[in-house]
């Protein structure tokens, strides 16, 4: 008997094991200054998190092992260079890349063949209408005018890259997941043109309407590729943009059903401010997409907010997650996630190092608060919890007081946030261990404060989130600074400023 238990694990081991994708290679020419990376995206999107650095020996070979449960397509990584791979369980690559041009040359393997494929399509090629000189081109043309001299080219060169890949010799199976990735990408390229690059709002919403309108959100192949739940992402941001409008035109009351999302808009507000805009996008997806969708998509939704460590949002979401898929194989992952982020309060509950100013809602100045710090530099942050390229910077600071530790230097920061938000917000600080002094103003109450930090600089633009230097006699020295992660070039600003 134990000899079958035994046999029985070697075989499940056996199993687990041969369950990967085995990639390898060389890098020629190789100086051994640069890291080789591969990032593995949990459902869709690049998150460093998801990055897992491949060891590259001193004459340049590699050989990693990478996790897989049927398919990824993931980014390989070298000197900023990315390269699109599809892996596969069961299934091997060799690969070389050429340290002095970047080229990668894919020489054998199991996976060779789609993978070939997809550079000889060059699956994620920049569209010429997302270069910096498109809105000068497209920015003020009618939505008429865009579909002739834009997306109907674009959508013809992405026809053109779905006859090859149709006239290919990989498999069926393949086949169709590559084909539904060049779809969805052509879907999400025009959606983030159209966002950014327009600067007529009635053209953008008819062309985020007409181009999503006609688009079937359910799958072509589950498990669907990263492209599917990037596209799913833009299709909730439409079908927004879309009950808004109807919301208009038929004068719907706030106290009515919001078209697509079944809840009303008061409702939808309490939402949005209780408990963020992922949630909201949780009520469309349950609305609109199908069952495995909506549990893949939010999934993803619920490990981001753990990494901005976002505990309120996250403890709101993961509930009605587990009630609706209680069965769900990421159930497990998604209250570790949630304990280890109310652990982290727990931690900083007592933390003499997060200091709340008193009476906070009675400073009238910003000088009033840098004046408590004479002789010392002090970087403020003027940020919101609300505001999310303000978190992402909060993941950059502790490196940034790394580089300062020991020295006379103070990090301020000034949220702002409403009066309903002030219990959110202190509890945000503590989960992050955002050591430093803090206080808070609402959108009314920090005008006066805008109008001092920018009172000398000729850019009044009131952008979140926004940097600035303190010399040590408490006057601004550097207005609209660097973000911490710019690195050491930030450290190079804060030091000029030290040293005088």
């Amino acid at each position: 008997m134990k000899k079958n238990i035994a046999l029985l694990c070697l075989m499940f081991v056996v199993i687990q094991a041969s369950a990967q994708f085995n990639l390898r290679g060389k890098i020629l020419n190789y100086t051994g200054k640069e890291n080789l990376v591969v990032n593995i995206p949990l459902v869709y999107g690049f998150h460093k998190e998801n990055s897992i650095s491949i060891p590259v020996a001193k004459n340049g070979t590699f050989n990693i092992t990478l996790p897989t449960e049927t398919q990824n397509f993931v980014s390989l990584i070298f000197q900023r260079q990315f390269y699109t791979l599809l892996i596969t369980r069961n299934k091997n690559l060799t690969a070389s890349i050429n340290e002095n041009n970047k080229n990668l040359e894919l020489l054998s393997g199991t996976a060779l063949l789609e993978n070939k494929l997809l550079q000889k399509i060059n699956i994620m090629e920049n569209p010429a209408f997302m270069e910096e000189q498109a809105a000068h081109l497209y920015g003020g043309l009618n939505f008429t005018e865009l579909n002739a001299k834009l997306i109907q080219p674009y959508l013809a060169k992405r026809d053109e890259k779905i006859d090859i890949i149709t006239a290919s010799k990989i498999s069926l199976k393949n086949k169709k997941l590559i084909i539904s990735e060049v779809k969805y990408l052509a879907y999400n390229y025009l959606n983030d043109f159209a966002r950014t690059q327009l600067n007529n709002k009635p053209a953008i919403d008819s062309m985020i309407i007409n181009l999503f309108d006609n688009s079937i959100i359910k799958p072509e192949v589950f498990p669907a590729g990263l492209q599917y739940y990037s596209f799913a992402d833009n299709y909730l941001r439409y079908l927004e943009t879309k009950a808004f409008l109807k919301i208009k035109k038929d004068n719907i009351k706030p106290t009515e059903p919001i078209p697509y999302y079944g809840i009303s808009l008061d409702s939808a507000n309490v939402v949005v401010k209780k408990y963020g805009k992922p949630y909201w996008r949780w009520v469309g997806s349950t609305k609109n997409f199908p069952e495995p969708v909506t549990e893949q998509y939010t999934y993803q939704q619920i490990i981001n907010l753990y990494y901005d460590k976002d505990l309120r949002q996250i403890a709101a979401l993961s509930e009605v997650f587990k009630k609706r898929f209680p069965q769900s194989k990421f159930n497990q992952e998604i209250d570790q996630k949630v304990n280890s982020l109310r652990q982290m309060l727990a931690q900083n509950e007592s933390n003499t190092d997060i200091v709340v100013l008193k009476d906070y809602d009675k400073i009238q100045s910003v000088y009033d608060v840098i004046a408590k710090y004479k002789g010392k530099v002090v970087y403020l942050d003027v940020w919101g919890t609300w505001c999310g390229p303000c978190k992402e910077e909060l993941k950059f600071m502790p490196q940034l007081k790394s580089a300062f530790t020991n020295k006379d230097v103070i990090f301020l920061y000034l949220d702002m946030d409403e009066e309903d938000r002030d219990a959110i917000w202190k509890e945000f600080i503590k989960v992050n261990g955002l050591t430093g002094v803090h206080f808070r103003k609402n959108r009314q109450t920090i005008a006066p404060l805008w109008k001092e930090l920018l009172a000398d600089n000729q850019d009044k633009a009131e952008y979140y989130p926004q940097y600035f230097i303190f010399d040590k006699e408490g006057k601004v020295a550097v207005s609209k600074a660097l973000r911490p992660s710019d690195k050491e070039a930030l450290y190079q600003q804060i030091n000029s400023v030290l040293v005088h």
